[in-house]
C-alpha cells in the first residue's frame, strides 16, 4: 500500500522523501544517483497507471536529449 504525505511516499518499508530528495528503508538512508531518484519519484507519483518510455524521458529529461540506454540504466 503506498502511503501520500506532503513531503513523502511510503510503500512497504520505504519512504521516499521528497523534500530531502532520499530513499529511506527501514530509516536506513538508500544512496540513488539524482536521476535514479527522479525516475523513482515519477513512478511511484504514478503508481498504477502506464507510462510510456517517451513520457518518463520527458518528465525525468526535460528538454535534454538523451539515448534509451540512460533510461535503462537508471
Amino acid at each position: 500500500m503506498l502511503w501520500q504525505t506532503d513531503i513523502s511516499y511510503e510503500f512497504g518499508p520505504f519512504r521516499l522523501d521528497m523534500r530531502e530528495r532520499r530513499l529511506l528503508r527501514d530509516g536506513q538512508v538508500v544512496p540513488l544517483r539524482p536521476k535514479v531518484f527522479d525516475v523513482l519519484l515519477v513512478l511511484v507519483q504514478n503508481g498504477g497507471r502506464f507510462l510510456s518510455k517517451e513520457e518518463l524521458i520527458k518528465r525525468v529529461w526535460r528538454d535534454t536529449v538523451i539515448e534509451e540506454g540512460n533510461l535503462a540504466r537508471n
